[in-house]
């Protein structure tokens, strides 16, 4: 039985689909960035029938839940979670930075990071055995860095938040470009193993994970919204 994984919290997004029992994966990647938002689903029927393989065949439904890419993760999930609904088949939640453990090969750390915008980013540092020395959360990157003196550890950065903060990473070791970014492949290998370990969920318990409030949230809790709607009605009073 396959799993099927979708990954659309990075800038590129990706699907895949992998047998745990033989180790078969095979993955289509958007060529554009944020094509996922039109050919998600389109996708993972391709790579059904490319494989020669029925929906009827799948043991399960992946998405990488987050953080990332707020509207990424909202397409990811619910392709997801109608997928799972429509085959009557659990899905697996699995957490974007979580999945990068998988890049923890036992000889070195790994750091993962995530761009949040003005300096910030979701962050995670795992050591050679994948295990936290920063769990994943929202940080300061010089916040990430900090940790990573503090505990005299060498690792290798994923992640775009390389891309945005180069400048504060200059002699750190940067993973090449082509296998920096979150992708569908670490997503249903984690989702296997979680699989496997009885963590599953219902399509409706399949949920985003943000870590931060959207901007309309935030705007909604400080006041700005009700303020922004009240400077328009009074211009059109004046009108």
């Amino acid at each position: 039985m396959y799993i099927l994984g979708i990954e659309t919290t990075g800038p590129v997004g990706s699907v895949a689909l992998y047998d745990p029992q033989t180790g078969q994966l095979s993955m289509k990647r958007m060529e554009e960035p944020m094509g996922h938002l039109r050919r998600l689903a389109e996708m993972a029927q391709e790579l059904l029938t490319e494989n020669g393989i029925s929906p009827r065949e799948l043991r399960a439904v992946a998405a990488s839940v987050g953080p990332g890419s707020y509207t990424g993760i909202r397409i990811g999930v619910s392709t997801a979670r109608a997928m799972a609904q429509a085959l009557s088949i659990p899905a697996v939640a699995v957490g974007a930075l979580d999945q990068f453990r998988l890049c923890c090969d036992g000889t070195r750390p790994v750091a993962v990071i995530f761009n949040a915008r003005r300096g910030q980013v979701y962050g995670a540092v795992f050591d050679a055995n994948g295990e936290d020395i920063l769990k994943p959360g929202p940080y300061m990157l010089t916040e990430v860095l900090d940790r990573i003196r503090e505990e005299s550890v060498r690792p290798l950065f994923y992640g775009d938040g390389i891309d945005a903060g180069r400048e504060l990473l200059t002699g750190f070791d940067l993973a090449d470009k082509e296998e920096r970014y979150p992708t569908a492949a670490l997503t249903v290998r984690m989702a296997a193993e979680k699989l496997e370990a009885g963590e599953i969920v219902s399509y409706q318990e399949l949920l985003p994970r943000y870590m931060r409030e959207t901007e309309a949230e935030q705007k909604l809790r400080d006041g700005t919204l009700a303020r922004l709607r009240e400077a328009k009605m009074a211009k059109f009073r004046s009108r």
